[in-house]
C-alpha cells in the first residue's frame, strides 16, 4: 500500500518553469492558479504538487511573460472542463479499488474476494478511461502516441492511471497568457493573490538582471501596471 500511494504521488508531480502555473477549477465560477516551489525542484525547475486528494480535478499548464503579454487582453480560450466530466466516476472507480478493496483484501479475513472484486473494478476503470479518451483525443489534442504511452503506463502500473484527467489536461497546449487568462477568469480575490505571487517572481528576475539591459525596463514596467492594478 506504500509503494501504491508512492508511486502514485510521484506521477502526480510536475516540475514547472518560474513563469509557469497551474490552473484549477474550485468549484462553480472559481478559479485558482497554483505555482511550483522555489524550495524544491530541479534542473532549474520547480516541484509542484497537486492535491492528492482530488485526482478527478482538471489543471491547466499555462505560461506567462516575464516582460508582459502583448496579445490581445480579451481572449477566447475557456478551460473545457466539461469534456473531462465522464471520467471523474472511472478516477473515482480506481480510488475505491486501490485504497479500498485492495486493502481490505489484503489485511482482512474477506481475503480473496476483495483482492478480486479490486483487480475487476481497477481495470474496468481503467480500460474505460482509455476507450473515452481514444474517441475524444481529437477534441483534447491528445496524438495516437501520447494515447499509447498513457495506455501503456496505466495499465503496467494502475496507480499511473488515477492521474489520466491531470496528465491529458497538463498537456493541452493553451496560447493565451497566464496573466490574462487569470484576469479574465478569477474573481477579484483570487486574482489578487495571483498578482502578488506574479509580482514576486517578477522582483526576482529584476534582482538579478543586469543594470544597463533592455529588459530590465520591461520588467520593471510590467510589474508596475501589475502593482498599480491592485491599488
Amino acid at each position: 500500500m506504500t509503494m501504491v500511494t508512492l508511486l502514485y504521488i510521484h506521477d502526480s508531480c510536475l516540475l514547472l518553469h518560474s513563469n509557469e502555473g497551474i490552473l484549477i477549477s474550485k468549484g462553480k465560477n472559481k478559479w485558482v492558479i497554483c505555482f511550483g516551489s522555489d524550495k524544491a525542484g530541479g534542473m532549474g525547475k520547480e516541484l509542484f504538487l497537486p492535491n492528492p486528494f482530488f485526482p478527478h480535478r482538471p489543471m491547466f499548464r499555462l505560461s506567462w511573460q516575464f516582460e508582459g503579454s502583448f496579445e490581445v487582453e480579451n481572449g477566447t480560450w475557456a478551460p473545457p472542463i466539461n469534456i473531462f466530466a465522464p471520467l471523474a466516476p472511472m478516477i473515482w472507480g480506481m480510488i475505491f479499488a486501490l485504497f479500498f478493496f485492495l486493502p481490505v483484501g489484503l489485511f482482512t479475513k474477506f481475503g480473496d474476494k476483495s483482492l478480486l472484486l479490486a483487480g475487476g473494478l481497477l481495470y474496468l476503470s481503467v480500460i474505460s478511461s482509455l476507450s473515452y479518451l481514444w474517441f475524444q483525443r481529437a477534441q483534447l489534442n491528445l496524438s495516437r502516441r501520447r494515447f499509447i504511452g498513457l495506455a501503456f503506463e496505466s495499465m503496467v502500473c494502475p496507480p499511473f492511471g488515477l492521474n489520466l484527467i491531470r496528465k491529458v489536461s497538463a498537456g493541452m497546449q493553451v496560447k493565451e497568457d497566464l496573466v490574462n487568462v487569470a484576469r479574465r477568469l478569477q474573481k477579484s480575490s483570487e486574482w489578487s493573490i495571483t498578482r502578488s505571487e506574479i509580482v514576486n517572481r517578477l522582483d526576482e528576475k529584476i534582482e538579478f538582471e543586469d543594470e544597463d539591459s533592455i529588459r530590465l525596463a520591461a520588467l520593471k514596467d510590467h510589474r508596475r501596471k501589475l502593482v498599480e492594478e491592485g491599488m
